[in-house]
């Protein structure tokens, strides 16, 4: 980098600048003229004229701020004064008085390329008279001539110098040759690894990408193989998956061989000479060179050598877990040899292929698992469905017997009636809580809302409840804050919530005890909707603490710490809350249970979201049902004798007549003699079925008879089948008499409704 120094230098050596001094000095008086060198912090004088009358010598240095050539760097332009006191702008400049002159000329030196040098300057200590225009261009003409004239010399000092070093530059530079093109060739060969490493690398990259995408299937397996043998430089690969019940590899994916050597090692075990079969053996890679003058025992040489491989690897595939997988195997039509580029590409493509395996594994496993509880879930339906049915059945003659037991006197008959349908009606809820189960566990489950008052709602669970609790000795009482509030529930489900918390209160409050059902409305905050609280106390056995977080899950069945109160007393089969949690949960609610421990009560508590107010319910006042009576003819088809026979004499005993029939073969001949106005048909008889039987009826008799399906089946597409089959009504059995008599009574014609007595 060169000095101020060495342009003082420079400037010195100008055989022209002498002239052009001593010629700037007559032209315009100035008593002295000099050549400077200007940098951002100062002045240095390179050539002066009349340096003794200022004191001013070539290589003096002054600072930049105390003269006006900073002016000058700056803007580019000359600078002239002929009297620095008479002119404004130099007044009071400190540099005409520090220096003591008036008049002052200097002019800009810019090198060829545009870089700023200095000045050519000249002062005087008298005023003098302004320059002329054309003097002035006669400086700025000098002042191109000292820098053309520098940019020789620096140029002449620049040759000089190399023509200086020109016989050791050359020599280095020899040397220097040598070691480039020792370096380019070395370049080259690093560039060329690095090039091939990371298009091998995107390979990779690109596999691993199409791995992590699901449902791809075996693609992938030739994806990864086709990227082996790209990398790798193979001429032939394969991935084989090994079964772990007979330790043999069966192939995934082949590249590079024909069929016949396919087939030839479509199932290869450890015992086998191949490259895979040493690596099955040993667990580790193992590479082979195939020599025909090599033992052969078992001819896989042979048969590598005649599909023109000559050296092969494997690579044992092994799961994240550490169990063996299968093989990965790549093979060349020359003698290779594997280098730890080579071995490392391996075994990145050996991990992506055994996670592919072992994810396949994983999603097949896992679809094999869903399709087992899929068909454990439908089985299960079917089942609960069947027992349903079978249940149903004998509980159908044993209600009907016991509805005619009510037209007898007999004291004895009178004390068993009682214990008999409590029992009856026992069965029925246990047969409906574990359909509703099965129904809920499988969103099988609609809520059907309507607008229901909260009397009507609590009634309707209350009531049925009031004569066993009664009977029990346990007093029930019912606190509503606003009867004829307005409810947007399912009352049917709702009220069977209700009824099955009731339901366990009762069983386990003992004789004297007590049941209260309270309701009220709380408001949380804004923005959050009212909710209908409800809360079922009683005095009963209460629940011990650690067993609270527990009561609402399928099949738990509490059993308080006294023998005389176990579950086997109360029976049940630890589904009725359950249940009840579900279904409030349906309607957006929750349910909890309180207790301060066994012996001391429980308290459950429901909360119900209240929705903004809709109409008022209709009027739910019972039909008429002819005080309990039908005048009507009844045809009863059922293929299970005595349900029908029960059935009969109960409908006889309201007044009906009534034919019975075993089955559905002659009922269409039936009908047509008794002429029905009502039939109740069975579903599931042998002959012919009751679907059947119910289009072949209403084609004899046409819309006006009412046809209702008396089943055990109570599943929803059950109930689908029966409208579809122009059923009137669906009812499971053991039928209701009373119902039964208000929906034939109440029906019209033609109008079909789904009912579940």
């Amino acid at each position: 980098m060169r000095t101020v120094a060495d342009d003082v230098a420079a400037i010195s050596r100008l055989p022209g600048v002498p002239t052009i001094l001593e010629v700037m000095s007559h032209i315009t008086g100035m008593g002295l003229t000099a050549v400077a060198r200007v940098t951002d912090h100062s002045w240095t004088a390179c050539a002066v004229r009349d340096e003794i009358a200022f004191g001013l010598r070539a290589g003096d240095e002054l600072d930049l701020e105390t003269t006006i050539c900073d002016e000058i760097r700056q803007h580019g332009q000359p600078v002239a004064f002929g009297s620095a006191s008479a002119d404004p702008r130099y007044r009071e400049h400190v540099t005409p008085r520090l220096y003591g002159f008036e008049s002052y000329v200097s002019i800009p030196i810019v090198r060829l390329d545009g870089t700023f040098f200095g000045t050519l300057c000249g002062i005087a200590r008298e005023p003098a008279d302004p320059l002329a225009a054309d003097t002035l261009h006669t400086l700025e003409f000098f002042a191109q001539l000292i820098a053309a004239q520098l940019e020789a010399q620096e140029a002449s000092d620049r040759d000089a110098c190399a023509l200086a070093a020109a016989t050791d530059a050359t020599q280095r530079l020899e040397r220097e040759n040598r070691r480039i093109a020792r370096l380019m060739r070395e370049r080259e060969a690093a560039e060329q690894a690095v090039t091939l490493e990371l298009k091998d690398t995107r390979r990779l990259r690109d596999v691993a990408a199409l791995v992590a995408i699901p449902g791809e299937g075996d693609r992938l397996f030739d994806e990864i193989l086709d990227a082996a043998i790209d990398i790798l430089d193979a001429d032939a690969g394969t991935i084989q998956l090994l079964d772990p019940a007979t330790q043999s590899l069966r192939f995934l994916a082949t590249r590079g061989f024909g069929p016949d050597i396919v087939a030839h090692f479509a199932n290869v075990d450890a015992s086998s000479g191949s490259p895979c079969g040493a690596a099955l053996s040993s667990g580790q890679h193992a590479f082979m060179v195939f020599d025909p003058a090599a033992p052969d025992p078992d001819g896989s040489t042979r048969w590598h050598l005649d599909a023109g491989m000559r050296s092969a690897q494997s690579t044992p595939l092994v799961s994240r877990s550490g169990q063996p997988l299968g093989m990965f195997s790549t093979h060349w039509h020359v003698r290779r040899s594997l280098g730890e580029r080579d071995l490392r590409f391996l075994d990145l493509l050996g991990r992506q292929a055994a996670d592919l395996i072992e994810h396949r594994q994983q999603q097949q496993a896992l679809a094999a698992s869903e399709r087992r509880l899929r068909e454990e879930a439908r089985r299960k339906d079917e089942f609960i469905a069947v027992l349903a049915h079978e249940l149903r059945n004998p509980l159908a003659p044993i209600r009907s017997g016991v509805e005619l037991l009510r037209r007898t006197s007999d004291p004895l008959i009178e004390r068993v009636r009682p214990m008999m349908e409590r029992q009856v009606r026992h069965m029925v809820r246990l047969i409906d809580d574990l359909l509703d189960v099965a129904r809920i566990s499988s969103g099988k489950v609609e809520l059907r809302r309507e607008p229901v008052t909260l009397e009507r709602l609590v009634d309707g669970a209350v009531e049925p409840h009031r004569g066993t609790v009664a009977a029990s000795g346990i007093a029930l009482d019912v606190e509503l804050d606003d009867p004829d509030r307005v409810l947007d529930v399912d009352p049917t489900r709702l009220s069977q919530v209700l009824s099955n918390v009731i339901h366990n209160a009762a069983k386990f409050t003992p004789p004297g005890g007590r049941i209260a059902v309270a309701a009220t409305l709380a408001r949380p905050g804004a923005g959050t909707p009212a909710q209908q609280v409800i809360r079922i106390s009683d005095t009963g056995a209460g629940i011990r603490p650690e067993l609270l977080p527990t009561i609402f899950e399928l099949f738990t069945q509490l059993r308080p710490d006294s023998p005389e109160d176990s579950a086997s007393r109360h029976g049940g089969m630890g589904i009725g809350l359950a249940l009840a949690r579900s279904l409030v949960e349906l309607h957006g609610g929750t349910i909890g249970a309180d207790s301060a421990g066994p012996g001391r009560g429980t308290t459950f508590t429901i909360r119900i979201p209240v929705a903004s107010s809709r109409s008022p319910p209709a009027s739910d006042e019972p039909h008429d049902a002819s005080d309990g009576r039908l005048d009507m003819r009844v045809l009863v088809v059922d293929d299970n004798r005595d349900a029908a026979d029960a059935l009969g004499m109960l409908l006889s005993q309201h007044g009906a007549q009534v034919h019975v029939a075993y089955g559905a073969q002659d009922s269409v001949a039936t009908t047509r003699r008794f002429q029905p106005a009502l039939a109740l048909l069975d579903l599931g008889m042998p002959d012919v079925d009751g679907y059947e039987a119910c289009r072949r009826i209403r084609g004899e008799l046409g819309p006006d008879l009412r046809v209702f399906a008396l089943t055990g089946w109570g599943q929803d597409e059950d109930r689908r089948n029966t409208v579809e089959a122009g059923f009137d009504a669906h009812l499971t059995k053991p039928v209701d008499i009373v119902r039964l008599i208000e929906l034939a009574t109440a029906l019209v014609p033609g109008a079909r409704v789904e009912h579940n007595l």
